[in-house]
């Protein structure tokens, strides 16, 4: 039996404080577009890239451990007329179907929600064995210039302020960082101001696990994946101390190599 939807707090607001952009956008469109389809997405969420991935033609599953999520994702695509394969599930673990796919993607931070190395590691394992020959995948998670920082442990920090249907919403992130496990325990604290005064309160909380350059590509590599590019930004800058983010690609080894035969 599956558990406790994971971000049904979350779904609510998602779409408002997103929104339906994004600059991520400016990299997972062209990469589907050079790689083709069937492309898989990790963790799609409402649908923000996974949608423009299928309105750009190609074929798309989208999967996701938030049922809440995949209702508003099959919702909008259901009112712009595209078919897109809704699956509910995270990796690891996730029943995938036969489809080789040209394509596997894992955006913002979305494996940093798997909570150990160990899960991370297998992670990678399924994503591999999901690809066809010569697939790619890519992966985008915090990078040097946004890491962990114990220093802010307990401090509210306001993440969103804006209008959501006339009221006034107010989002906070309340964390607890774990230098030396890797580790970050997030709260988000979502405060609704009502026409009449009131204030509606709800409250998420996720477990997260950062990774560094170097662990991770060790984990691709281990999974049998071959790093081709890393980047620090979604116009393909160099990573640097002060990168926001961390945007790794990597190939499908063959299989000869990767039984380690010659």
């Amino acid at each position: 039996m599956p558990g406790p939807d994971p971000y049904a707090v979350d779904a609510a607001w998602y779409d408002a404080i997103h929104g339906e952009g994004g600059d991520d956008l400016t990299f997972w469109l062209p990469f589907a577009a050079e790689h083709g389809g069937p492309v898989l997405e990790v963790g799609a969420g409402t649908g923000r890239i996974a949608l423009p991935i299928a309105r750009a033609g190609h074929a798309v599953t989208a999967l996701d451990p938030s049922p809440a999520m995949l209702a508003i994702a099959r919702e909008r695509a259901a009112a712009e007329g595209l078919s897109l394969a809704f699956l509910n599930g995270r990796l690891p673990g996730a029943p995938l179907p036969p489809t080789a796919f040209a394509a596997l993607i894992l955006p913002n931070d979305v494996f940093l929600a798997c909570p150990t190395a160990d899960e991370q590691a297998e992670a990678l394992r399924d994503a591999a064995a999901a690809l066809a020959p010569g697939g790619r995948l890519a992966l985008d998670v915090a990078g040097p210039g946004h890491w962990l920082d114990p220093g802010s442990n307990g401090e509210p920090i306001l993440a969103f302020s804006g209008e959501v249907g006339g009221e006034s919403l107010n989002v906070w992130h309340i964390r607890q960082d774990d230098l030396a496990a890797q580790t970050r325990r997030l709260q988000i604290r979502y405060e609704l101001a009502t026409e009449d005064g009131r204030v509606r309160r709800s409250e998420s909380e996720h477990a997260l696990r950062y990774v560094t350059r170097t662990e991770l590509l060790s984990m691709l590599e281990a999974a049998g994946l071959r790093v081709l590019d890393v980047w620090g930004d979604y116009t393909l800058g160099a990573l640097t101390n002060a990168s926001e983010r961390l945007i790794v690609t990597a190939e499908l080894k063959e299989r000869s190599s990767r039984l380690g035969r010659s």
